[in-house]
C-alpha cells in the first residue's frame, strides 16, 4: 500500500528509498504531488517539511494548469508539422507506404490506415532513430568530458530528459529528439558528467562548464523555451518542477523508467548544426 500525506487540500504520495539522502518534492506529469524521502525519515518530519513548501507547490500548480491548457495533441493530418532535432517537418498522409511511418529528410509520411496508432509509430521512430544519432553524438561529446565505457538507451523517462543509470548506462527520453542540437548537447553532457560526479555539487558544474562553457544559457533555454519544440509532450513538460533539501542519508539512486523499443524503419541522415 502506498504512503500518502494529506496537507491542507492537497494529497502527496510518499516515495522512499534506502539510498536516498535528500528530501525532495516534485509536481509530476499531471499535477501529481510526490515527496521523495529516505527510508528512515519520519512521517512527522515529512509533514513539517512539506508544509513549509505549500506556497511553492501552489505556485507550480498554477503554472502547470496554464501550460496544460495550451497543449493540444497532434491531429495527424497532412500539413501538420513535427520537430526533429529542432527543425520542423511537414506530415503527409499517404495510401501506399511499405511501413507505417517514414521520413525522407524533408517530410514525414504516415500511412493513412496507421493514423489511429500514429503516436505509437512516431514514438517508435524517435526511439529507433534516436539511439543511433545519440550514440554518435555522445561519443563526440565524451571527448570533452573524458568519459569512456558507457552504453546508450532511448526510453520513455516520463518527466526526465535523461538519466544516468547503473553499469554506466545513459538513458535518454525519446522526446529529446524534438529539441535543437544545442539543447540535446547540454542534456548529453549533463548525463556524461554524472558518470563521474553523481551529485550536483560545485565539482559537477565545473566539469559541465569545461565541456559546455555556455551551459547556463542552454539550461535556461531548455527550461523556458524547450516546450516550444515539443509536439509530443505529457502535460507537465519541461523539466519536472522539484524542491530538494539535503539531509544526512545515503547517496541517491537514479531510476530510469523502462520503455521497450520496437524497430520501425531505417532513416536517412539529416544535416544538423550542433558543433
Amino acid at each position: 500500500m502506498s504512503e500518502h500525506l494529506q496537507i491542507a487540500n492537497l494529497t502527496f504520495e510518499v516515495r522512499r528509498s534506502s539510498r536516498r539522502r535528500t528530501l525532495g518534492l516534485t509536481v509530476d506529469r499531471y499535477g501529481e504531488l510526490l515527496v521523495h524521502a529516505p527510508d528512515n525519515a519520519s512521517t512527522d518530519e515529512l509533514q513539517k517539511w512539506t508544509q513549509k513548501k505549500l506556497t511553492w507547490v501552489y505556485r507550480k500548480l498554477v503554472v502547470k494548469e496554464s501550460y496544460t491548457a495550451r497543449i493540444q495533441p497532434p491531429a495527424f493530418v497532412t500539413g501538420e508539422r513535427f520537430n526533429y532535432l529542432g527543425r520542423s517537418y511537414p506530415l503527409r498522409l499517404v495510401t501506399q507506404l511499405s511501413q507505417p511511418l517514414s521520413f525522407d529528410g524533408t517530410k514525414f509520411c504516415l500511412r493513412r490506415e496507421a493514423r489511429p496508432q500514429a503516436t505509437r509509430y512516431f514514438k517508435q521512430w524517435y526511439s529507433e532513430t534516436g539511439r543511433g544519432w545519440l550514440a554518435d553524438r555522445v561519443k563526440r561529446l565524451a571527448r570533452r568530458t573524458t568519459t569512456n565505457d558507457f552504453d546508450i538507451e532511448v526510453r520513455d523517462l516520463g518527466f526526465r530528459w535523461g538519466s544516468c543509470g547503473k553499469n554506466s548506462v545513459l538513458y535518454f527520453d525519446w522526446r529529446v529528439l524534438q529539441l535543437p542540437v544545442r539543447l540535446i548537447d547540454y542534456v548529453i553532457v549533463h548525463e556524461l558528467v554524472h558518470l563521474r560526479e553523481p551529485h550536483h555539487r560545485p565539482k559537477f558544474w565545473q566539469s559541465v562548464e569545461r565541456a559546455v562553457p555556455e551551459w547556463e544559457r542552454r539550461r535556461k533555454e531548455l527550461d523556458n523555451r524547450g516546450a516550444e519544440y515539443l509536439v509530443f509532450a505529457t502535460p507537465r513538460r519541461m523539466e519536472p518542477v522539484h524542491w530538494k533539501t539535503r539531509v544526512k542519508r545515503a547517496s541517491p539512486e537514479h531510476r530510469p523508467i523502462s520503455f521497450t523499443r520496437t524497430s520501425l524503419c531505417a532513416t536517412p541522415t539529416v544535416r544538423t548544426k550542433g558543433d
